[in-house]
């Protein structure tokens, strides 16, 4: 083995390496080498954490710059510094309308359902009259057909029409005839017709909105129709059967409409 290692240092000898030893000074210098590389590498991340710690520092100085700006204003609702807001709310209160404009606001509020009614006398709706009206409540209290002496063929039918439309089918009942003769059904029947079988409220306002502006035609001494016009056009045109009672009384027949 030794032998091996004395012709390795001789071979070395006859190289470029001839003389080359490993001293004291090369060691110096290979640890200086070393320590200038661990300082080049550990300079990067020192460098970034200085300008992390700065760019911190900054921030936090501004947001403190920024609370503190903000504190004065905030103590100051407290404090009464911002009574002067106070005057400001004064020209909302002064928006507030004066007795004048209320009264006003009332009556426009008054006028809708005069409105309304207008608009509906416009769409050709009809309603009671006063004496229509009285005569209706008389006779739906007892049913004596006696209130009705003096209405027209025509008002009674209106009173026909506004008893089914309130759904008052035991005065309507009443308003039909009573002729022995022309009496189909009797008041038990007709009060347990269903709903289905019936004209509907919206239904008969909507086909006898028209009735008061109807026209009377007598075909005998005893019977006639009111005439009215339920829709546009020449099939739009309806008629309620109506019988003279014994009593010289208009009253509705039984199956009305013609």
């Amino acid at each position: 083995m030794k032998s091996k290692l004395t012709d390795v240092r001789k071979l070395m000898d006859d190289s470029v390496f001839d003389g080359e030893k490993f001293t004291d000074k090369h060691k110096q210098q290979v640890l200086n080498r070393i320590t200038k590389e661990e300082r080049k590498v550990n300079w990067v991340p020192r460098s970034l954490s200085v300008v992390f710690s700065l760019v911190l520092i900054v921030s936090v100085a501004f947001l403190l710059n920024n609370i503190l700006n903000e504190t004065p204003v905030q103590q100051g609702n407290p404090d009464g510094a911002e009574q002067p807001q106070t005057p400001q709310q004064e020209p909302v209160e002064s928006l507030v309308p004066p007795v004048t404009e209320n009264s006003e606001a009332d009556e426009e509020t008054e006028d809708v359902p005069i409105e309304e009614e207008n608009e509906t006398a416009a769409d050709g709706v009809f309603e009671l009259t006063p004496e229509e009206l009285t005569v209706y409540e008389k006779f739906s209290a007892d049913f004596d057909t006696a209130h009705l002496k003096d209405l027209s063929p025509i008002s009674v039918a209106k009173l026909y029409v506004w008893a089914g439309y309130n759904q008052n089918y035991e005065v309507e009942y009443e308003l039909l005839t009573d002729r022995d003769e022309s009496v189909m059904w009797d008041k038990e029947y007709h009060l347990a017709i269903p709903e289905s079988d019936r004209m509907s409220p919206e239904k008969a306002l909507e086909y006898f909105r028209n009735i008061d502006a109807g026209e009377f035609r007598s075909f005998d001494d005893y019977n006639g129709s009111v005439i009215f016009r339920h829709a546009d056009g020449p099939e739009g045109v309806g008629g309620m059967h109506m019988l003279l009672n014994y009593d010289g009384i208009w009253q509705v027949g039984f199956m009305p409409l013609q």
